[in-house]
């Protein structure tokens, strides 16, 4: 079993929980039921490559792309039932890199590219499953879809002749969307909230810790 593999059921066993109390919450405090809100967040987010290079790459074997930088969200859904809310969100994720060693064995004419560097920004569609444990905070589960582009770019690589080997690829993956948090009524109004989502899309994992701002009107 992959580690990647893993870290999903891990996800998961907290989500069912969030479910499973949402369908149950019965007599918990009222959400702001059939009413639209907006929201915005700050976080970390840490992307992993889900393989790793192998024998046959000029990369020295068991390398994975791993970095962390900060990113930004927005988002707008609406409270379907006190325990159920339909949610759009756009999130960016920052810029991560990852210098990958060469195998010393090999000769090169040309230096290979080394380096890579992604930008990553998205586009998700998810159901918000809602416990209240107080009139003030709620337990979160979400589950849903998520649509990124990738921005990738190899760089580090130079010939003689050519110069610098640079290439660029830019790529949109679909994939799931995964998270749990929580959420406190500051006013009838206005709630913080934090998260945390894991989007596996493509050959890369995104984890994000957030914290942020909810609107209700």
């Amino acid at each position: 079993m992959s580690k990647q593999t893993m870290s999903q059921k891990m996800f998961l066993k907290p989500l069912g929980l969030a479910m499973c109390f949402a369908l149950g919450a019965q007599d918990a405090a009222a959400a702001n039921t059939g009413s639209f809100y907006i929201g915005a967040d700050v976080g970390s987010t840490q992307v992993t490559g889900d393989t790793s290079t192998g024998k046959d790459s000029v990369f020295v074997a068991g390398q994975k792309f791993k970095d962390s930088d900060t990113s930004y969200g927005l988002h707008a859904g609406f409270q379907f039932t006190d325990w159920f809310a339909a949610e759009l969100g756009y999130t960016d994720f920052g810029s991560t890199s990852k210098r990958f060693k060469i195998r010393p064995d090999i000769m090169f004419i040309a230096a290979p590219n080394d380096t890579q560097v992604l930008d990553a920004k998205g586009v998700s569609l998810s159901g918000v499953f809602s416990y209240s444990l107080s009139q003030s905070f709620s337990f979160l589960g979400v589950v849903g879809v998520t649509s990124i582009n990738y921005d990738s770019t190899w760089k580090g690589g130079f010939s003689p002749m050519k110069g610098s080997l640079r290439e660029h690829h830019s790529f949109t993956e679909q994939g799931l969307l995964l998270g749990v948090g929580g959420r406190y009524a500051l006013t009838d109004s206005v709630a913080l909230h934090v998260d945390l989502r894991r989007n596996d899309v493509g050959d890369f994992a995104l984890d994000a810790a957030s914290v942020g701002l909810e609107y209700n009107f």
